[in-house]
């Protein structure tokens, strides 16, 4: 068993609802909620659009992170997401999204490969993930962190 830290984000109403449901769809197929922190609503990272409700949860799995990573991106899809983010002339195009579900970490894992990056190489980027983890007085080892963060 592993402590994964996920990240969750809406900006398509009903965002709270969105949140709720993945929380719910997780605790049936990925595993205990351990933690849980307080939504929070944030404005649009990378991209113009209707502000985001954001959380960040901390789960105890069995799932290995790949498997972790397919069983959110089924989640994400079962609530409606139909987009991901992608990359074009090396720019990041985001788009609106009934939920975002994100792994921010994962038992303190260094992993890369093509699908999936531990810890999420953009936590030190996102206040709003910053502020969710100092609220659940969790430190994630070997983050990249830029001269503004924490």
């Amino acid at each position: 068993m592993q402590e994964a830290v996920i990240g969750l984000g809406s900006n398509i109403e009903p965002r709270g609802f969105y949140l709720q449901m993945a929380v719910f769809m997780m605790k049936e197929t990925v595993g205990e909620l351990l933690r849980a922190s307080s939504v929070i609503e944030t404005e649009a990272w990378g991209f113009e659009a209707p502000p985001f409700l954001n959380q960040v949860v901390v789960m105890r799995t069995k799932l290995e992170p790949l498997a972790l990573l397919d069983e959110l991106q089924r989640i994400e899809r079962a609530l409606g997401r139909t987009q991901k983010s992608t990359v074009q002339d090396g720019v990041a195009q985001y788009h609106n999204r009934t939920i975002d579900l994100d792994i921010l970490d994962y038992g303190h894992l260094v992993y890369q490969d093509d699908r999936l990056t531990l810890p999420h190489p953009k936590i030190a980027q996102r206040d709003f993930v910053l502020h969710s983890l100092q609220e659940l007085q969790l430190d994630i080892p070997n983050i990249q962190r830029d001269d503004n963060t924490i």
